[in-house]
């Protein structure tokens, strides 16, 4: 999405009549490619225009560029920086499943993280698998990965994971999601339209509402418009009412 655009929705969005999570995620594909097809001032301009709006950056990712440290070295360091500009955590929000083949090079972006005092306290992580046995067969290779690299993984009660640095006084807190059904499978693909059945409708403080590169603005994964220059705040009166009346 240019930049031009995003600043525009993300203005607008300031006019919408909800009440926001402050959170805004840049989604994919995978959100992190402009790193590997030489435009790396795109993601760090983007975060620039989130926080501009006062609102909280979630980057979702699948992690493989974790497996090359050139780009890991980058990317970390660039929304590192982001993050301390503006005092405020960004979290990357990664793809742990059977659809990823990348445990290796998660567990090095979460190590490059714990090993930097700097980085540990402008980054956390929420790895996003689906509910099957394969996904946590996934997660758990990352685990692994970590203990072999001396790091000590901790359960929480919630089963997400406190992870301490090796010889430091620090750790990071690893946010789990495994919750979600086999239907919905990759970030591209959320927002198809699902049966019955499957379509979140509910009508509260937890709507989510993603704009595609297309221009289609869509309410929960379910209700889509095509956007065609009008206001955002008349795009979402719209699908509110579509979900209301299903």
């Amino acid at each position: 999405m240019p930049l031009e655009k995003l600043d525009k929705y993300l203005a607008e969005s300031r006019t919408l009549p909800i009440i926001p999570n402050e959170l805004v995620c840049i989604t994919g594909g995978e959100t992190l490619a402009p790193y590997m097809y030489e435009e790396p001032d795109y993601i760090p301009n983007a975060l620039d225009l989130i926080y501009s709006y006062k609102y909280v950056p979630t980057i979702k990712t699948n992690g493989t560029w974790g497996n090359d440290g050139k780009f890991r070295q980058k990317i970390l360091s660039d929304i590192g920086a982001k993050a301390y500009k503006y005092g405020k955590l960004i979290t990357l929000d990664i793809s742990v499943d059977e659809f990823h083949d990348n445990y290796s090079g998660v567990a090095r972006i979460i190590q490059d993280v714990l090993l930097s005092s700097r980085l540990s306290f402008a980054i956390r992580f929420c790895l996003v698998g689906f509910n099957t046995p394969a996904s946590l067969v996934a997660l758990n290779r990352v685990q692994s990965e970590l203990q072999k690299s001396g790091f000590v993984v901790k359960k929480t009660i919630a089963n997400d994971w406190m992870i301490e640095a090796p010889n430091a006084s620090y750790g990071v807190y690893v946010y789990n999601d495994f919750s979600s059904k086999i239907y919905n499978l990759g970030r591209a693909k959320q927002t198809n339209v699902y049966n019955d059945e499957y379509s979140p409708y509910l009508i509260h403080e937890s709507d989510c509402f993603q704009i595609d590169n297309e221009d289609n603005a869509i309410l929960n994964y379910f209700s889509r418009e095509q956007i065609n220059n009008r206001p955002l705040s008349e795009i979402f009166r719209s699908l509110m009412w579509q979900q209301r009346h299903r």
